[in-house]
């Protein structure tokens, strides 16, 4: 079984563990790690719009006032670790997206030019999905983009491999 294999097997598992055993594998999730990240005004139009997209989400932190959604997993601080293991794509917006590359998670970040490219499955290359500006609609489009690309494993394949790179 070869590295990247051996990888999604691992990351089907840890999300099964998380999530239940009746949870697909080939199902993306999203984490947001609302104690790491300063993401308090948009989140509720966010969650809202993820809803509609029916993506499962982790969110670290305290729950906000929402009607419940049943793709949104609110989970506890302590739960921090195993919704990193279990995430394919997190919300970085305070910080570099280079920590999330190290624990074999696929960020969706504010570009920085540090170290972050932009995926272009025509190229080949990028190593997660970037966004200008901080807002719902923005960020929206970056998961969006991530997710079509989750859909094409060969491209999926393509992204893991150097998302992979940066965790070794």
């Amino acid at each position: 079984m070869d590295s990247y294999q051996k990888f999604i097997s691992e990351k089907a598992k840890k999300k099964r563990d998380l999530l239940g055993k009746m949870f697909f594998p080939r199902q993306p999730v999203l984490l947001i790690d609302l104690e790491k990240q300063n993401f308090k005004k948009d989140i509720k139009d966010l969650l809202k719009g993820l809803s509609s997209i029916r993506l499962t989400t982790l969110v670290i932190g305290e729950k906000i006032n929402l009607p419940n959604i049943d793709s949104v997993h609110w989970l506890p601080e302590s739960s921090g670790p195993a919704a990193y293991s279990a995430a394919d794509f997190v919300i970085v917006l305070d910080s570099n997206a280079e920590p999330i590359l190290k624990k074999g998670c696929v960020p969706i970040a504010q570009l920085d030019g540090d170290g972050t490219v932009d995926y272009n499955p025509i190229a080949e290359k990028g190593n997660g999905f970037y966004f200008k500006n901080p807002t719902a609609w923005e960020i929206f489009a970056a998961i969006v983009r991530a997710l079509e690309t989750y859909k094409f494993p060969y491209d999926w394949e393509n992204l893991i491999t150097e998302v992979l790179k940066k965790k070794n």
